[in-house]
Parts: structure tokens; C-alpha cells; sequence
């Protein structure tokens, strides 16, 4: 009988935390918190060690240990979210790697250890990583009601919180294990887990992608109500961070719903109120800073916990990076115009005829510190939420509104930037917010691949790209499969349950 390894690998020892005397941790911290047996469910504080746990995870270099297998020996098993964003990025058209070296599998979408298919080490990442995020926010979820030390209010906040994690991690394995919402609502998604595992959970068989994003919605919406705005720091989802999510899911599911771009209208502007766009300098100090007064969610990472050498700012700062091996494609450079600060983040090394791929280089991601690789990571932030309002009013075939929108942040980037006429049309309106989005968002979370496989759209590679391809919009390469080692351990899950 087969038992799931999502569940053998994030047990949590949880029928002995009731009883357990160990002491819990009495100084929460992204860094410090993870949910293991030592955290006691029985106080407020032991409550907030094991949300605080669950952070640490998106923004840990490896929680498993660096083999990721069982024994933690053999396959890269997790970098962070930051690695999972960085991935589906150099799976786009505008950055990629040029040196044949890290992140070239990635950037060349081949079949291999390092690509999407299920014997990988990227596919055991995703999974990994928020399947146990799920399990611990269960166990938050599970046995908050029953601390001492909190107010109902306080108690219904770690819920809240904790069901938020619940539908970002469902969220992003969604969009990872399944093409669109839009394009085949019931069609397998990933399987549900509503309870920490224990020793004798069992696995779940893969729940259509209704159902995942009925679960979503009701963890967000139920989440939005009981969150404050206030929090301990920007690495906690407060109401804000719920609602830009939810704006995101919207954006999702409004591609087969036209009535749900209002919705992801009113979630996104709640989301950003509050954190006021950067200003161009700020654009240009290296995104590598918390305090940013846009960011409205992310992780801060203190040089003693620097990511090191699998940051992103190892791979994309040309100065003080280690890898220094993404570069920027020059079709993608040319869409910016010379006066537009955001173009002030290319360097230019064309006077280099031998290397016609490292043409362009960025120094959008930038080390905080020369004495080490250090810096913040960004999750969320308020430009991305204007050009999700942008959009969904232009989806609304409020051309003047969604103009408006999407020149108070375009005229900001280019001092010489002309406002689009509405005669333009709907349709072309749109596809400005999409290169818009790739534009301002570059780098940070996967935005063009999401946009073409929300939209249903073939990637098409150009310019001076190292890996020139065509990747149709019904090409199977554009899921990750589950990894193999879930569906030898799942009953639930077999080979025939597989993504092609």
C-alpha cells in the first residue's frame, strides 16, 4: 500500500505536540521559526513560532537539506519561492541564462534533470516546498482555536493568516500542474489536504481545478475578513497581502468569468492603499530592500542568512554576483524608450561581437552589500496591482478608465511617456498593460509566462535568445509534472494520473 510522500515528508510529529513540554520558540522570526516538534500549540506565542515557520520556508535556501531526497542525498530539492519565481522567468522571452551553466535546462525548456519533468529537481522543489507550507498553515489552522494567552480576535487573525498561506500555495501549484482556469475548468489539478498529516494520513487524489480554486476562494475571502492591516513585519500577509492575492486569483479566473474583473479591481486597489508607487531612484537602488515603501509583501534577508550563491542577485548582478549569468534579451531592451528610467537598468556590453547573447546585462537586482550576496525578496508589490486594475477595466471595455490607470504609472517610468487614446481599441489597449506588466515586473515572479498561459498564447522566442523556440499554447511542456516520487508513494496518484 502506498502512502503519500507529501505526507511522509512534512509530518510534523503533531499527536505529540498536545502532550510535548519541550520549550517553544519565544522570539518568532523569519529566520528562525520553522514548524517542527519543538513548537507547542498550546499558547499564542507558540501559535506565531509556527506561522513565522511557514515564512521561513518560502524564503529559506533549503529546509530539506541539500540532497532533497529522503536521506538528503541526490536531487536539489528547494532554493525558496524566490528560485520558484526565478524559474518560470527564464521560461519566458526577456531574460536568460548565456553561459550554458545554471538555470540553462531552465532557460531552454529541455527535458531534463533541471526542466519540468517528474524525475527533476524543479518539479520536486514546487511540490515540496508548498505541500509543507499547506501542512503546517493546517496545523495553524487545526489547533490555534484551543491556545491559552490570545483573544478571539487574535485567534481568528493566526487563522486567517494561516488560511492565506493556505490559498497562495494552492494558488501557485495550480497555475504549475494545470494549463489555465479558462481553458478546462475541470480538468485534474493537485490533490487537497484540509488536515495536518500524521502518521496514518493517506494521500488524495488530484482534485479538479474547480474544486482547488473553490478551496482558494474560500480560504482568501474567509481570511480578508478576520485579517488587520497591522503586522509585524512585511514578511506577515496582512489584509493588504490577502487582497492583492485575491486580486491575482481573480485575474485568473476572470479569463473564463468577465463578472470577476471587478472583483479583481476592487481586491487590487484595497492591496496597494497604502504603498505608494517608487519613485525612479528607489527603482534603480537594486530591489534588494524591504523598507521599499512599494513593496507591499516580501522577506527580509539579514547578511548572516544571506541566500549566498543561489540568490537571485548571485545570477543577475554583474557586479557583485557569483554566477553573473542571466542577461537580458535586446528585442526586450528595445522596448524601452531612451527615456524611460527603467531602461537605466541594462548595460550595454554590445562592444563584445564574440558574445552576441551577452549583448545586454541588468542591474535591476542588485547586492545590498560588496562584502557579501546579500538582499530582500520581493513577493508583492503596488505596480503590479495597477496593471492588474489596468486590465481588468480594459476587460470591462472602460478604455478611458484603464488608460488613466496605466499612464499613472507609465508617465511616472518616462517623464516623455504619451498617453494611449482610447482608439486604440480593446484589444491592442490590452496587449500595452501585458508589455507593460513584463516591462515593470522583469525578474521578479514570472509574470510573461503566467500572461501567455493565462491569455493561451504561444511563447515565441526572439531577438538575439541563445534558445531560439516556438512553445504552442496547448504544448504539454507548459505543466509541471508531479514528481515521481509522489506518484510511486500516492495510491491516489498513478502513472496514468501523470501530466504528459
Amino acid at each position: 500500500m502506498k502512502q503519500s510522500r507529501i505526507i511522509i515528508i512534512t509530518t510534523l510529529c503533531l499527536l505529540a505536540l498536545t502532550a510535548c513540554k519541550k520549550e517553544f520558540l519565544n522570539a518568532p522570526s523569519p529566520e528562525n521559526g520553522d514548524l517542527t516538534d519543538n513548537i507547542v500549540f498550546s499558547t499564542k506565542s507558540g501559535a506565531e513560532s509556527a506561522i513565522t515557520g511557514i515564512y521561513w520556508i518560502f524564503r529559506s535556501e533549503n529546509y530539506n537539506g541539500y540532497g532533497g531526497s529522503p536521506n538528503n542525498s541526490g536531487n536539489l530539492t528547494n532554493r525558496g519561492l524566490q528560485t520558484t519565481m526565478f524559474f518560470f522567468e527564464v521560461r519566458g522571452n526577456d531574460i536568460f541564462e548565456a553561459n550554458r551553466t545554471w538555470w540553462r535546462v531552465e532557460t531552454s525548456w529541455e527535458e531534463a534533470a533541471a526542466g519540468r519533468i517528474q524525475t527533476g529537481n524543479r518539479t520536486r522543489q514546487i511540490w515540496d516546498m508548498f505541500y509543507k507550507t499547506i501542512n503546517n498553515a493546517n496545523a495553524v489552522i487545526k489547533y490555534t482555536p484551543d491556545i491559552k494567552g490570545a483573544t478571539q480576535a487574535e485567534k481568528e487573525a493566526l487563522i486567517a493568516e494561516a488560511q492565506a498561506i493556505r490559498a497562495y500555495s494552492y494558488f501557485w501549484l495550480a497555475r504549475c500542474y494545470q494549463f489555465t482556469y479558462a481553458k478546462n475548468p475541470d480538468a485534474p489539478g493537485v490533490p487537497i489536504y484540509t488536515e495536518p498529516a500524521s502518521k496514518d494520513s493517506k494521500g488524495n487524489p488530484r482534485a479538479s481545478l474547480k474544486t482547488v480554486y473553490q478551496l482558494i476562494l474560500a480560504d482568501l475571502t474567509a481570511a480578508i475578513d478576520k485579517l488587520p492591516a497591522a503586522r509585524a513585519g512585511k514578511f506577515r500577509i496582512n489584509k493588504n497581502v490577502a487582497q492583492g492575492i485575491l486580486a491575482e486569483v481573480y485575474q485568473e479566473l476572470a479569463m473564463a468569468d468577465n463578472s470577476l474583473w471587478q472583483k479583481a479591481i476592487d481586491n487590487a486597489q484595497a492591496a496597494r492603499t497604502g504603498f505608494p508607487l517608487m519613485s525612479n531612484s528607489n527603482y534603480a537602488g537594486g530591489f534588494n530592500d524591504i523598507s521599499n515603501q512599494e513593496w507591499i509583501w516580501g522577506f527580509p534577508v539579514p547578511e548572516d542568512q544571506s541566500l549566498i550563491y543561489y540568490s537571485q542577485f548571485s545570477f543577475m548582478d554583474q557586479t557583485n554576483g557569483y554566477y553573473r549569468n542571466i542577461y537580458v534579451n535586446a528585442d526586450f531592451v528595445s522596448k524601452f524608450s531612451t527615456t524611460d528610467a527603467r531602461r537605466a537598468t541594462f548595460v550595454d556590453y554590445s562592444a563584445n561581437p564574440a558574445a552576441p547573447t551577452k549583448a545586454w546585462g541588468s542591474r535591476k537586482y542588485r547586492s545590498r552589500l560588496t562584502t557579501s550576496i546579500t538582499g530582500d525578496i520581493i513577493t508583492m508589490r503596488s505596480a503590479e496591482m495597477y496593471l492588474i486594475e489596468a486590465e481588468a477595466l480594459a476587460q470591462q471595455n472602460k478604455l478611458q478608465e484603464s488608460v488613466d490607470v496605466l499612464f499613472s504609472l507609465q508617465s511616472l517610468r518616462d517623464p516623455s511617456a504619451v498617453k494611449p487614446d482610447v482608439s486604440i481599441g480593446k484589444d491592442n489597449l490590452i496587449r500595452m498593460i501585458l508589455l507593460e506588466r513584463r516591462k515593470e515586473l522583469y525578474g521578479e515572479s514570472g509574470v510573461y509566462f503566467f500572461d501567455l498561459k493565462r491569455y493561451q498564447q504561444d511563447l515565441v522566442r526572439t531577438g538575439n535568445h541563445p534558445y531560439l523556440l516556438t512553445i504552442p499554447a496547448n504544448d504539454p511542456r507548459w505543466l509541471i509534472q508531479i514528481p515521481i516520487t509522489e506518484i510511486d508513494a500516492n495510491d491516489k496518484i498513478n502513472p496514468e494520473d501523470q501530466n504528459p
